[in-house]
């Protein structure tokens, strides 16, 4: 199958999907592509980044290590 011919049977396909989430995937997934645009975070990725670094600020943080021992402990239970 040609590119041209794949192009144009993913539009029309596209064009008929309703699926928000699905579409963001998409676009996500053609993002990737475009060389020149950088990468833009979601405002649920920049809520996640930001609440992040709020737990490591108030020491919320576990090492690799500490999460190991405390998963070890209740498998044991």
């Amino acid at each position: 199958m040609l590119v041209s011919e794949l192009r144009e049977i993913l539009i029309h396909r596209i064009q008929s999907i309703e699926d928000e989430e699905f579409l963001n995937a998409i676009k996500i997934l053609t993002d990737s592509k475009i060389i020149d645009q950088p990468y833009e975070l979601s405002d649920f990725e920049q809520q996640k980044i930001s609440n992040a670094r709020r737990q490591v600020e108030n020491g919320e943080i576990f090492t690799q290590e500490e999460v190991f021992k405390k998963v070890n402990a209740w498998l044991k239970e």
